[in-house]
């Protein structure tokens, strides 16, 4: 993958990101680690405009591009939580259509399905046509669906619990990196999910790294 094919673009230039090599290393080597069951998960906490999200934005690419599929692999799922203030059905929808398009961008090596289609349900279709339907993504797929119907009692927890759920099944690693972590709370979001994370960074097959300001977390 060249220099422009990142699946997220940095937002700092090589030649003066020259100080955070050790944080790289650290997450790159602690995401691979998890395939061994020898990882927790972490939080990186910072001042804004401190660097934290180029960090995990080039961390993410690097496990894309690097890994060698033939060999166990840990799957990168990169998720922004949005400074607006959006409801519960539709945070969850989002958490799991961005779920399904990591996974399947990964699975494929086709970075195009992080934006395209964006008709959620025509992506769906994509992936049941081209990747085998594991337990695991059969779990995720039908998450989404009933998402979308309405038809799901607590979707958030349902959505946060999803990246565990399927490694399980599955028995995979996936690695979920969060960024700005402190917009989980008021005023971005009118209703708790944070005690839902409680049981999902637990799992050994699924580590979250997470980043959020020191000043509002």
């Amino acid at each position: 993958m060249s220099s422009n094919q990142n699946v997220i673009e940095p937002l700092v230039p090589e030649e003066v990101y020259t100080d955070r090599q050790e944080h790289l290393d650290y997450f790159y080597k602690a995401a691979l680690k998890a395939i061994t069951r020898r990882t927790m998960s972490t939080v990186l906490l910072g001042q804004r405009r401190m660097g934290k999200t180029e960090i995990f934005t080039r961390v993410v690419n690097r496990l894309f591009s690097e890994q060698n599929h033939q060999e166990e692999v840990v799957i990168p799922v990169f998720f922004t939580f949005p400074e607006e203030n959006i409801t519960r059905d539709s945070f969850a929808l989002q958490y799991v259509e961005n779920f399904l398009r990591w996974f399947s961008a990964f699975r494929l090596r086709n970075i195009a399905l992080l934006k395209t289609p964006h008709n959620l349900n025509e992506l769906i279709e994509y992936i049941e046509k081209n990747i085998p339907i594991t337990r695991g993504l059969f779990i995720a797929i039908d998450a989404a669906k009933a998402i979308i119907k309405k038809g799901v009692v607590m979707p958030a927890q349902v959505a946060i619990m999803l990246p565990k759920d399927v490694a399980y099944a599955d028995d995979i690693t996936i690695a979920m990196f969060l960024d700005e972590f402190q917009n989980t709370r008021l005023p971005h979001l009118d209703f708790s999910i944070v005690g839902f994370f409680q049981t999902s960074v637990e799992s050994p097959r699924c580590p979250h790294f997470v980043t959020g300001s020191a000043m509002s977390i």
